[in-house]
Formats: structure tokens, sequence, C-alpha cells
């Protein structure tokens, strides 16, 4: 009994095994190229994606709920935070309504420290009992002084 002759062309399963592989090649895509986190840097060098920005009261990069004075909104339930400078002359005020801080110089009053700006409606003040932000003679934001300890 005579067997079966097999009948293939090597060079097309060759050719055949080639072009599948090709073609799964090219199911691969293009690697996803992100940047590394923390790569997003502003003009000051501060990190926006890790929450920094740059505090002109400071002269440094911060987390404004970390180092600030947070005052809650008397008419609703937003928040406003106050970063003085070391020295305590100026207080810059991050509102979430405005893109960019306020700046506002310190000086005394009867009631105590107050921080205004010259031709501004705004005015910080911090009475015995905490922080006020007012403005134009209407309380915005307040906060309490924290227990002693």
């Amino acid at each position: 009994m005579q067997r079966p002759r097999k009948f293939y062309n090597k060079p097309m399963k060759r050719f055949g095994v080639m072009l599948a592989s090709l073609g799964l090649a090219a199911c691969a895509g293009q690697p996803l190229v992100q940047a590394p986190l923390g790569a997003d840097r502003d003009g000051h060098g501060c990190i926006p994606s890790a929450g920094y920005t740059w505090s002109t009261a400071r002269q440094a990069c911060i987390r404004v709920w970390e180092e600030g004075i947070t005052l809650s909104g008397v008419q609703d339930e937003t928040a406003a935070y106050v970063v003085l400078s070391l020295d305590g002359t100026q207080a810059e005020v991050f509102l979430p309504v405005k893109t960019s801080p306020l700046i506002l110089s310190r000086s005394f009053t009867e009631d105590g420290p107050c921080w205004t700006q010259p031709e501004s409606p705004w005015r910080l003040l911090r009475p015995a009992q905490g922080w006020r932000l007012w403005k134009d003679g209407v309380l915005l934001y307040q906060a309490s002084n924290p227990p002693a300890r």
C-alpha cells in the first residue's frame, strides 16, 4: 500500500507564517507616552498637579489649604484661604471666585489688625474672636480662633 502524498509547498508555508506574524505585529499599536507625574511646573517652578500654588506673600510654592487660614463662607459652603507673610505685613487671600489672589497690606484699627488695599472693596479683619473677610461692607467669610491648647 502506498502512502498518500503530502502536498504542500514549503515556500508558501513560510510566506503564510510571515504574513500572519506581520499582521499580529501591526495590531500591537504604538506605546502610549505620558508625561511623568510632577512634570507640569508653572513659571515659578510650582507643581499644580500636586496642589502647589505660588504665594507672593511667602515667596514660595505652597498648598494653600495646608499653609493658609481657612475662612468659611457665611452665605454658602465655599472657603477662602488667607496666607500671611512671615512678618505679617501682607495677607494673600485666595478666593474661589477669583483666578489670582488678593494682596492686602496690614494696618491697625481699634478692632485689631486690618489688611486692606487702596481702592479695593476687600477688607480682612482679625478681631479677638477670629478672622473676618468683608467686601463692600458685607461679611462674606469668617473663621473662629482655634481653641487654646
